[in-house]
């Protein structure tokens, strides 16, 4: 059985605590996300505005056994022409790093946007000094398809991005 499950992220999911965790600055390092400046309507909204475009799906990591959220999926954005899409994760409980549910929730991720959305190829934009993500999607069935040198601009310094992708087999 596994530890965890996905489902779709709701409007009730976003809490106090959901947006605490947000403001952490170990949780939002790596991310393309100002999480201090968050609330709940902007959440709310981005939530709402990924289903009525269809361009991106937003889903809720959770515990198997307690039912809780310890962080979420994106597909998306989602280019229909192409059949492409990114492939983004993010446990916020820092609680559940190291313990592999990243890898679990990736591989839930590349199957659901296989078979529901019909993606041909998923990518994900990595910073080179995130090595727990790089490992995750790794082990989860991604490879590593390319590096862009010092694209980023982490604590006073550059570091590579590194892209990875998995291809659905099927198509």
């Amino acid at each position: 059985m596994s530890q965890i499950f996905l489902r779709e992220l709701s409007e009730s999911d976003i809490t106090d605590d959901y947006l605490f965790w947000f403001r952490d600055d170990d949780v939002t390092k790596f991310l393309e996300v100002d999480g201090k400046s968050l609330t709940k309507e902007k959440v709310v909204n981005y939530i709402r505005e990924g289903k009525s475009t269809g361009t991106y799906f937003m889903y809720a990591i959770c515990l198997s056994e307690s039912k809780q959220h310890i962080g979420n999926l994106k597909i998306g954005p989602i280019n229909k022409k192409h059949n492409i899409s990114d492939l983004v994760t993010v446990i916020w409980n820092k609680k559940y790093w190291g313990k592999g549910f990243a890898t679990e929730a990736i591989r839930m991720g590349i199957r659901l946007a296989f078979e529901k959305y019909g993606i041909r190829k998923l990518s994900a934009s990595i910073h080179s000094d995130n090595i727990g993500s790089i490992k995750s999607y790794t082990e989860a069935g991604f490879f590593i398809e390319g590096k862009l040198k010092n694209h980023y601009y982490v604590d006073g310094k550059y570091c590579d991005l590194i892209m990875v992708s998995c291809f659905n087999l099927a198509l």
